[in-house]
């Protein structure tokens, strides 16, 4: 298992994927406030206390910090503001944790073909998956690679130790072959997060009750 630590510096980079409350990704650009609160250029309401993950690419290797929607400062700019768990680099942050492990996965496509995969690594926030692609007939490759396009949605069973669970993930960023993707779990339902959780930190599977 290898726990993967990064500076955050979000508001370094063009564009961040937010996923606020677990719900549908979305991608904004993101700035740093006097106060070390970190205001999303999203539109719309946001209710304040909600849970916030924020994901991006930084040097190559991929980052996140968790927050908390707090509410707009009076006279502040249009966006949604949140406050970050956590506190190193002058920012707050917490610990993002990855394991380098090879799960078998079964990929569905909105159109309703599976691919079978594996998981290069695994993390409470996501994934990276590579599907098989020995078995795979030129017409499910273009499908493939039509449907596996960035931020597009699709099902993802991930074979985890205490049993198989399914994830609805939202594809982040494609690798140099098809089928290699990088993907974001959205709507992850608590206690599957609380098993992947669990199995990243410890290597275990969840205790059966």
């Amino acid at each position: 298992m290898s726990a993967t630590l990064e500076q955050p510096q979000p508001w370094a980079v063009p564009m961040v994927s937010v996923s606020l409350g677990g719900g549908e990704a979305r991608t904004c650009r993101v700035t740093r406030q006097a106060d070390g609160t970190l205001r999303l250029g999203l539109t719309g309401f946001a209710m304040v206390g909600v849970d916030a993950t924020l994901l991006w690419t930084q040097n190559n290797r991929g980052c996140s910090i968790d927050g908390t929607v707090i509410a707009s400062p009076a006279g502040s700019l249009p966006g949604v503001y949140l406050r970050v768990d956590g506190a190193a680099g002058g920012i707050q942050r917490r610990r993002t944790e990855r394991m380098q492990v090879h799960l078998p996965v079964a990929v569905r496509l909105p159109s309703g073909q599976l691919f079978p995969g594996r998981t290069v690594d695994l993390s409470a926030g996501g994934a990276h998956v590579t599907v098989d692609l020995d078995e795979v007939s030129d017409d499910s490759l273009l499908r493939l690679v039509e449907d596996l396009e960035r931020d597009a949605q699709i099902d993802v069973q991930v074979g985890l130790p205490d049993g198989p669970a399914w994830f609805t993930c939202q594809v982040r960023a494609g690798g140099d072959e098809p089928g290699d993707v990088r993907l974001l779990f959205v709507n992850v339902d608590p206690a599957v997060r609380a098993r992947v959780d669990r199995f990243v930190k410890t290597g275990a599977p969840a205790p059966v009750s």
